[in-house]
């Protein structure tokens, strides 16, 4: 039998959670994968982070804000009491379902992150949170950012948020076995490095942070990135 690959634990995920009219925080990030092994999430949890994207990104009404990665509109959800256009993209069909129940005004649509269905310079904010460690290398990475810069206005910060910090994997694989974790398909770890280079290959500047949300044990695994002109 081949091995599962992300694509097929992301359709599994969807439609085990999909079908019900209406959603709860935790059961929005439940389907977003925050719900096993080091990855679960508080109430405090959702606040601290719903507190860092609009804090970092400068969130405010009328705004354009995007998610690269929303899967079932977790992150989105906690911007929606924000006055921001809220958008987001997922290439998990079952996802975007979910996301479209939970958040009916805004506009969720299916495509893969690389390949963003927007014209260029519309954003006033583009984010992704927990979903780089998904990408199949590094390559798709790079490509990936290249779009969320395309998508975004001139003066817009892109936040890219739990990232797997290449310098502690070791450490981050061990205590995902003695958690019980899955290691397959794997997760994918990022050398700081790759994200100044970028930066500096693009004329932005990049701010990188810890991963500091309470109640949640892959924090000390990850750090956050910002990208500002």
């Amino acid at each position: 039998m081949a091995e599962e690959t992300w694509r097929d634990v992301w359709e599994r995920k969807g439609n085990a959670a999909a079908g019900k009219q209406r959603y709860t925080a935790a059961e929005l990030f439940s389907a977003d994968g925050f719900d096993s092994a080091l990855g679960k999430t508080s109430e405090a949890s959702r606040a601290h982070i719903g507190r860092i994207i609009r804090s970092r990104l400068r969130v405010a009404a009328g705004q354009r804000i995007l998610e690269v990665g929303c899967g079932a509109g977790a992150m989105l959800s906690l911007l929606a009491d924000s006055g921001a256009a809220l958008s987001g993209v997922d290439y998990s069909a079952p996802h975007i379902e979910i996301a479209r129940r939970a958040l009916p005004s805004e506009d969720l649509r299916v495509a893969e992150a690389c390949s963003l269905p927007f014209d260029a310079g519309v954003f006033d904010g583009v984010f992704s949170y927990g979903v780089f460690l998904y990408f199949r290398d590094l390559a798709y990475a790079a490509a990936t950012l290249t779009e969320m810069l395309r998508v975004a206005a001139p003066s817009a910060r892109l936040l890219i948020l739990d990232i797997p910090d290449a310098a502690c994997e070791e450490e981050c694989t061990a205590a995902r076995r003695a958690a019980g974790a899955s290691l397959h398909p794997a997760h994918l770890y990022y050398p700081q490095e790759f994200f100044w280079d970028f930066a500096r290959a693009q004329s932005r500047r990049a701010t990188i942070f810890s991963q500091d949300v309470p109640d949640y044990a892959n924090s000390a695994f990850r750090y956050n990135v910002l990208l500002e002109p």
